[in-house]
């Protein structure tokens, strides 16, 4: 009797948690609606960064994407986190995942190939129409019943190839594709064999790919027990090399080391360490609901700070063209623009205080606006709309964080006490002051 009422009591405080997580989520949906998509659409964003989030996207599971070249066990590695031994897992020693899979939750198995998955509205897939048919032939949504998938969902990814080899038979922007991928991720997981360290190209423009992302990469060091413990202090450091020279960050990107299956350690001189990677790894995962909510706060919040430094970048650039009675601005407008783009910028920053931490990629931003159809497609300068953007990150956020943070309050407060209301005034309607 006192164990059902303990497991009542704990079933209540979870429904009421969920609850909770979902008004926050109802809440920043219409705030990105409200604010931030409307310059998304006046500013061409998109064309130039993300596509615009779609409400299955906001609401989604987390989600944990595996990339890595061929052969590194990243289907193997699925194999072991979900428990499930499903003959839609090809593992083969030669290149054997040639599809994009999301391995999602659901009551049986069931396989649905692409364009069947991205008209689901349980799953936040829709934006994958842009990569057109050939990409869609070439994704399919796994439901398998593991209880794991309903935390989170997994993305497996084609093994990235090496030499020629690599774009031969694709169709469609792999590294792209990826980029849309890692945006949408939680966490990303980049697996390496310890007998190959090397990358390709490919994997290079993908890691590259992979830079405003990089708090939520780890690198998965698979096969680690067969090789001896000299060498494999060798290797590890040769990976942080390889990995910190493409992502150009001065801090350690996490490793976990360790052989991702349950057969047997070949070479167990650090085996310790192999179970302790294993048990970390499956911590961070199993903790990644409960901060989702955090987590899409904090993206959003990002995301608008893009969008406004891009609006601001856009309109600054449209008012330094000279655009015709009927709206339209040659392609020669386009190209001055790209060539004085330093400039530009440097008066941009100065003009609306921008931080050079918050400017994108300045190559990246010459080839998109090159790539404009025409400059009356940029946005004329409106300061309402910034200042509701403005407003929604200095308030709104705030106070969704605060719903969901888990931060207590200071014992010190600077706030005023409100004035007690007294028996006559509560007669009267006074309400006291809020707090």
């Amino acid at each position: 009797m006192f164990a059902k009422a303990i497991a009542g009591r704990a079933g209540a405080a979870k429904a009421a948690a969920i609850k909770k997580d979902s008004s926050v989520v109802r809440r920043l949906w219409h705030l990105y609606a409200k604010t931030v998509r409307p310059l998304e659409e006046q500013s061409c964003f998109s064309h130039f960064h993300y596509a615009p989030l779609s409400a299955e996207e906001v609401e989604a599971r987390p989600q944990v994407l595996f990339l890595g070249q061929y052969s590194t066990g990243k289907t193997s590695m699925i194999r072991w986190l979900t428990g499930v031994d499903s003959p839609h897992f090809d593992i083969r020693p030669q290149p054997s995942t040639d599809k994009f899979v999301a391995i999602v939750h659901g009551d049986q198995e069931t396989v649905i190939n692409g364009n069947a998955a991205i008209c689901l509205p349980q799953l936040p897939y829709q934006g994958l129409t842009s990569f057109g048919g050939t990409f869609l032939s070439n994704f399919q949504a796994l439901v398998e019943p593991a209880e794991v998938l309903n935390q989170f969902s997994i993305v497996d990814t084609p093994g990235v190839l090496s030499g020629s080899k690599q774009t031969m038979g694709r169709d469609y922007d792999f590294v792209s594709v990826c980029q849309w991928m890692a945006e949408r991720s939680d966490l990303i997981l980049l697996m390496f064999d310890a007998h190959k360290l090397d990358p390709s190209d490919e994997l290079k423009g993908v890691i590259e790919s992979l830079r405003p992302h990089r708090d939520k990469v780890r690198c998965i060091l698979n096969k680690a027990d067969q090789i001896d413990a000299e060498n494999l202090v060798r290797v590890y450091g040769a990976l942080l090399w390889n990995v910190g020279q493409i992502l150009r960050t001065p801090e350690v990107v996490r490793v976990y080391i360790s052989s991702f299956w349950d057969e047997a350690y070949h070479y167990d001189y650090h085996s310790r360490l192999f179970d302790e990677d294993k048990q970390n790894l499956m911590s961070e995962l199993q903790a990644l609901p409960n901060t989702a909510v955090v987590r899409k706060i904090n993206q959003m919040i990002l995301r608008a700070r893009v969008v406004r430094t891009h609006f601001c970048i856009a309109s600054h650039l449209r008012s330094k063209a000279n655009v015709s009675f009927f709206g339209k601005g040659g392609a020669s407008q386009l190209r001055d623009l790209a060539e004085n783009l330093p400039e530009h910028f440097a008066e941009v920053r100065k003009l609306r205080g921008l931080s050079a931490g918050d400017m994108p990629d300045i190559d990246k931003f010459r080839d998109r606006l090159e790539a404009l159809e025409d400059v009356s497609m940029l946005p004329q300068w409106d300061r309402s709309l910034v200042d509701n953007l403005d407003a929604t990150v200095r308030s709104e956020m705030p106070k969704l964080m605060a719903t969901v943070g888990g931060v207590s309050i200071p014992e010190l407060s600077t706030k005023e006490e409100p004035a007690p209301v007294g028996f006559w005034d509560r007669i009267r309607g006074v309400k006291p002051a809020p707090t």
